[in-house]
């Protein structure tokens, strides 16, 4: 089959197609053609030798919707011709969290891409547990990304965050994969969006999207939000960039709720412990969704609730050029990869 093949660590140039054998699936695994994959940030970040414990060797991507095409012998819950997203992690599926419907907690986890292989490829190979049937109204390219970003997003405003109707919700990155879907799901929950953005440019596509405010600023954002709330704060944060988590925490009230999910630029920052005792601040950290919520997701985007953000499509070959346009902030939502 054709894959595109991280060769080595380091600039976008070092994602090669390559012809390698087709997986073959175990008994409990279905064998997926791969019809369209998500790029995450996550996948740059491996590409670019910055996850900690990831290989170079590998097939990227974990953002992935096919149709199966062969089963396993001990699988009977799925047929050779159903649509299938991937769940973003494997996890054991026996252990006290699993059993609780916490897979994202599973200690057994493995991430397509680090130990098995990605979906930039033409097959990939899936536990059948971890293949969640497609809404027949919903398209591979929205699909993909159920799981990740739009689970993810889930997780973090409905699970960790509590949003309630009323809240005002600080997202931050509002035009990446994680924020646009953020904006969506809050605007939903009957929250008041604050989307931070730093692009002119993008203010009237967050608009769009459900933003009620949208602050263009450098990173220095806390005043304008200060501001913007009548000197409230915000109740709850989605801190999608990591080294902006000061300025968020700037920017809540008594008793706000942070959940960071995003690691854009991978270092230690600055915390004061007297902020978070002076306004009863919560930081929570945030990952995948788990099984139920990723169907979660496909129901709402069955429903029109949320949008999968798509920027462009493009063919898996151009998945480097694809790499580069992430890299340079030049895209509004998500890219595809779909067709050789």
């Amino acid at each position: 089959m054709k894959a595109i093949f991280l060769k080595d660590f380091g600039a976008p140039d070092q994602l090669v197609l390559r012809e390698i054998p087709t997986p073959e699936p175990g008994p409990d695994d279905v064998l997926v053609r791969v019809e369209s994959a998500g790029i995450c940030h996550h996948d740059l970040l491996h590409r670019a030798g910055k996850l900690p414990g990831a290989p170079a060797g590998v097939i990227l991507g974990h953002e992935v919707s096919g149709e199966i095409v062969q089963t396993g012998a001990s699988v009977t819950a799925l047929t050779v011709g159903d649509r299938v997203v991937g769940y973003q992690r494997r996890f054991c599926g026996t252990c006290r969290d699993c059993l609780r419907g916490r897979q994202d907690l599973c200690r057994s986890l493995s991430l397509p891409a680090i130990d098995t292989e990605g979906a930039y490829a033409e097959y990939i190979r899936l536990p059948a547990i971890s293949a969640i049937r497609i809404p027949d109204n919903v398209p591979y390219p929205q699909a993909a990304l159920a799981s990740c970003p739009i689970g993810t997003a889930m997780r973090a405003l409905v699970s960790q965050a509590g949003v309630q109707a009323g809240d005002t919700v600080l997202i931050n990155g509002a035009s990446g994969g994680l924020g646009v879907h953020q904006i969506q799901i809050a605007k939903a929950l009957g929250a008041h969006v604050i989307a931070i953005t730093g692009s002119e440019r993008k203010v009237d596509f967050l608009k769009d999207l459900g933003a009620k405010t949208v602050l263009v600023s450098d990173g220095q954002y806390s005043r304008d939000v200060w501001a913007a709330t009548a000197k409230q704060g915000v109740d709850v944060a989605m801190e999608n960039l990591s080294f902006t988590l000061p300025q968020t925490l700037r920017s809540m009230g008594m008793g706000g709720r942070v959940v960071v999910l995003g690691n854009v630029s991978p270092a230690d920052v600055a915390v004061s412990p007297g902020l978070l005792i002076g306004r009863r601040l919560r930081i929570q950290g945030s990952g995948s969704a788990t099984l139920d919520e990723v169907r979660q997701s496909l129901a709402m985007i069955s429903a029109g609730i949320v949008r999968p953000q798509i920027d462009r499509i493009m063919p898996f070959p151009e998945a480097a050029r694809a790499h580069e346009l992430l890299e340079a902030r030049q895209v509004d939502g998500r890219i595809i990869l779909s067709g050789w």
